[in-house]
């Protein structure tokens, strides 16, 4: 009677430690609704946002200030002129004079050419006090038209450049935000998967020192009635012991995995315990090319678009620096209407058009070599950057090429695993009714128990691996 009891209750407990895992419960916190705490409660996933906004808001101040501009723009001005304070000539009068002028002007940036046309109106008012007050004290000039066009230096286009530069770094910041959540994606999984695993090698060692105690108590009425040796039961006693020490162990990393996901999802206090967390069945595919994954990797980096918009920048200054070696000319010609009158009305009267056109010529005679070193240093630090962005799409490529691989021989590890898994609970089932019907010793059960324990442990190991390598990928090639 005793040795059927024993032999359902071995039955029974063995039976409970090799359930399937899915078994074990089922688990409200999922793997999407960690990825979504986890994006929303992150101090990381806060900051990215602000930043890309900003980036964002910088860049709708760069479009907007390229679209046609309407100032006005009003100058109050004092100054005293004394030429000799002796002597009060015609010539060398001193002067009291206070002027005010007012513009409004609407300028627009003529982008494909590299200049600045504008149109406008203005008037100025001055006031002339002196000792002696004769002649015209009070001054109107008016100018109720002026169009015209600027351009500092002709053959270089800087809007060009800027246009480029600033849609590379906006692409670059809403690449980075997006890899900022994808990369808070990957940790939550990371942590999430490390949970689940902890947790089920947690039930494992449970179990385990569960069988132990009941293996134990056998051995011990056994013992009593000299069916079992003295050895065999120290070597259970040992067993049991071994049992209990990977227990709290296993409580141990447990609790450190729980600690950092809570702590990552921002959940105070940490909770002591949580639900067996749920690991997907269905496993995504991983039939990629080691190409595919490489171009899809550089379009997604956030990394590449900075370089891609710092190597622009500098071409940009290489050719500001070629154009500035020699003559540098720079144009400003305007055609208006212009009267000057002592009083304001009548400075809007019997215009005269005026047309003014002005031409500098810059030509460096002797500058020691500073406009050829400066584009000497630009067109090094071209070459520079050119060199930096080859060195990003190398990392790039292997860091998404490796972990590809990884993926694929995870994905194969974890299937062998699994078969493993079943082969090793068959045998320990076939052991464990052996054992309890005194066909083997405990030795033998010892040899299965421990054979089945290393199958789930790698499978176990072989299941974070594969899903860690899996949203590593994710967030450098961002696959749907």
């Amino acid at each position: 009677m005793k040795k059927s009891i024993h032999i359902r209750l071995l039955t029974g407990l063995t039976s409970l430690c090799l359930l399937p895992l899915g078994s074990w419960g089922q688990t409200s916190l999922t793997l999407n609704e960690v990825i979504r705490l986890a994006q929303d409660s992150a101090i990381t996933a806060f900051q990215s946002r602000q930043e890309y906004q900003s980036r964002q808001a910088s860049y709708e101040a760069f479009e907007a200030l390229r679209k046609p501009q309407l100032t006005l723009k009003v100058v109050p001005n004092y100054s005293r002129i004394v030429s000799d304070p002796t002597r009060d000539y015609v010539y060398l009068r001193n002067y009291d004079i206070f002027s005010t002028s007012a513009q409004v002007r609407l300028t627009q940036k003529v982008l494909p050419f590299g200049g600045e046309a504008y149109v406008g109106t203005q008037a100025i008012w001055s006031e002339f006090f002196r000792e002696s007050a004769s002649g015209y004290p009070r001054q109107f000039v008016a100018s109720p038209l002026l169009i015209g066009y600027s351009h500092t230096l002709l053959g270089y286009n800087p809007f060009r450049w800027e246009k480029r530069v600033e849609d590379q770094r906006l692409q670059a910041a809403r690449r980075q935000h997006e890899y900022n959540l994808r990369r808070i994606a990957e940790e939550a999984a990371v942590r999430y998967f490390h949970l689940a695993r902890q947790q089920r090698v947690l039930q494992m060692r449970t179990d385990e020192l569960l069988m132990s105690d009941t293996l134990l108590s056998i051995a011990r009425e056994k013992a009593s009635i000299a069916i079992v040796s003295l050895a065999e039961l120290h070597s259970i006693e040992v067993q049991q012991q071994n049992a209990a020490n990977y227990l709290a162990v296993a409580r141990q990393e447990e609790l450190k995995a729980r600690t950092a996901l809570a702590s990552f999802l921002r959940i105070k206090p940490t909770p002591e315990i949580l639900p067996l967390l749920d690991i997907p069945e269905t496993l995504p595919p991983t039939d990629y090319t080691a190409s595919e994954v490489a171009a899809r990797a550089m379009n997604n980096s956030p990394a590449y678009q900075q370089q891609l918009a710092e190597l622009t920048e500098a071409r940009h200054q290489e050719d500001k620096t070629q154009k500035e070696r020699g003559v540098n000319i720079g144009v400003d010609v305007n055609l208006g209407l212009q009267q000057v009158n002592n009083t304001f009305g009548s400075a809007y009267k019997n215009q005269q058009v005026y047309a003014l056109g002005a031409v500098q010529v810059t030509i460096p005679l002797v500058d020691h070599g500073a406009a050829k070193k400066r584009y000497a240093a630009a067109t090094a630090w071209v070459e520079r950057q050119e060199s930096a962005l080859q060195e990003v799409e190398r990392q790039l490529a292997e860091d998404a090429t490796v972990t590809l691989q990884k993926l694929q021989t995870s994905r194969a590890l974890l299937t062998t695993t699994q078969r493993t898994v079943t082969l090793a609970e068959e045998a320990y089932n076939e052991t464990a009714d052996n054992y309890a019907n005194g066909l083997c010793d405990i030795n033998t059960f010892t040899l299965a128990q421990s054979r089945w324990v290393t199958a789930y442990s790698n499978y176990l190991t072989a299941m974070e691996e594969f899903w860690t390598n899996h949203y590593h990928l994710q967030t450098l090639v961002n696959y749907e």
